[in-house]
């Protein structure tokens, strides 16, 4: 034990000698270290995220849709065609899909893009959606004001909206707007509901939202004459949550066994229709990240290689100046191990160091994103473990050539360098 604490206390007062050598040589170290800290930072924050968001989506709700979801790319000319002649969801297959032992949620949801909501000399871009009444529970939402909907809204086709916060903070500011009237360029409808906010998703607002009944949304918004991909992605959709009872995968099938009888389709026939879930975008998405997580490791990797280098020739530039002290210390009686253990604990020292300064540069920048963009940062531990670890490697792997030099000097030799 005394040896080890001699060896650090030897270590830290050659560094401590050169200090500007000392730091130059380990900026690999640091810049590796640091971009290490600071990427996971930010993706492990990002990933914290993205799983709230989406587990409020619900793990068991299947999303009925004439398309695949996807995180990348674009629909190609020749598949929005296809699906723009396949028929499209009714309010009828929600229907069927209610009675469905295996499903205890299921509301139909038509999307309307592009209108502007006014209350009084105030607006707001919205993009409403004409919904049932189990819809509000399916999407995670949950109200701070005012009712929800119920079945008469939809079979009577009321003019009402539940609106989400962002869209009170724009219109009404600090007034009550239950009971109030907005215009939605087609007609006035009545707020009878405000909803709780859920915050934003990688810069989307989850609180810009407008409800209303679904057959609302068909009759002053109907899609007739829209074709290409915008009659695609606007079509009708259908969201069933699965009860907790049942496992996801047989609920799923019952769905879609139900869908291709009613749609008449025979067994060699392809589904044309898609059943999404939340985990089908966490899955997505860990790829995603996890080839972002890979490419981030390699570049550091690039700069702890080079770092690791620029240790391995400060070192056989030390091992050549200190030749002298090296063949005094064999004459007094260190052995070859004593003076590999010397210089392999400088380099490990030189390269913990750089660690330690990459960490804290890492946890600052990863601090800063946090508080200056909306991207939130979470610092994982096994990150700083990781980011000390590979500095500690580096100096040791380095090391060892410029030590195992150092330890084969013939003394004799060394006291007569000049």
């Amino acid at each position: 034990m005394n040896g080890f604490v001699e060896l650090l206390k030897s270590a830290w007062l050659t560094l401590n000698t050169n200090k500007l050598r000392s730091l130059l040589t380990t900026l690999g170290i640091i810049v590796g270290v640091s971009t290490v800290i600071a990427m996971v930072s930010v993706i492990d924050g990002i990933n914290k995220y993205v799983y709230q968001v989406l587990g409020s989506m619900g793990t068991s709700t299947v999303y009925v849709q004439k398309y695949r979801w996807q995180l990348t790319g674009r629909l190609t000319r020749e598949e929005i065609r296809k699906l723009a002649m396949t028929p499209d969801l009714t309010i009828d297959d929600a229907r069927a899909i209610r009675s469905l032992e295996e499903v205890d949620l299921v509301s139909a949801v038509q999307p309307v893009r592009g209108l502007t909501a006014r209350y009084q000399e105030k607006t707001v871009d919205v993009d409403p959606a004409g919904v049932e009444p189990d819809y509000i529970a399916l999407g995670g939402y949950e109200l701070s004001a005012g009712r929800p909907f119920i079945e008469n809204d939809v079979i009577y086709r009321n003019n009402v909206v539940i609106i989400g916060d962002f869209i009170k903070q724009r219109l009404f500011g600090e007034e009550d707007p239950v009971g109030k009237e907005i215009w939605l360029e087609r007609g006035k409808f009545v707020v009878i509901g405000v909803l709780k906010p859920k915050g934003q998703l990688l810069g989307q607002n989850l609180d810009n939202v407008v409800l209303m009944p679904i057959t609302t949304a068909q009759k002053y918004f109907p899609m007739r004459g829209r074709f290409g991909g915008f009659r695609v992605y606007m079509s009708l959709q259908i969201s069933a949550r699965v009860r907790e009872d049942v496992p996801l995968e047989r609920g799923m099938q019952a769905i879609e066994n139900l869908l291709r009888e009613r749609r008449g389709l025979r067994f060699d026939e392809d589904n044309n229709f898609f059943l999404n879930t939340s985990e089908m975008l966490v899955s997505a998405y860990k790829q995603i990240t996890g080839g972002i997580f890979i490419a981030m490791i390699a570049i550091a990797s690039m700069a702890l290689i080079v770092g690791g280098i620029g240790i391995m020739n400060i070192m056989l530039v030390s091992v050549t100046e200190r030749t002298r002290e090296i063949g005094v210390r064999k004459a007094v009686g260190a052995t070859p191990r004593d003076i590999m253990l010397l210089f392999l604990t400088e380099a490990v020292a030189l390269t913990t160091s750089g660690g330690v300064i990459g960490v804290v540069i890492g946890l600052i920048f990863g601090k800063v994103v946090d508080i200056l963009t909306p991207l939130p940062a979470s610092i994982p531990l096994w990150s700083v473990i990781l980011g000390l670890s590979f500095s500690t490697v580096v100096g040791l792997f380095f090391g060892i050539y410029p030590a195992r030099k150092a330890s084969k000097l013939n003394p004799v030799e060394a006291l007569r360098y000049e």
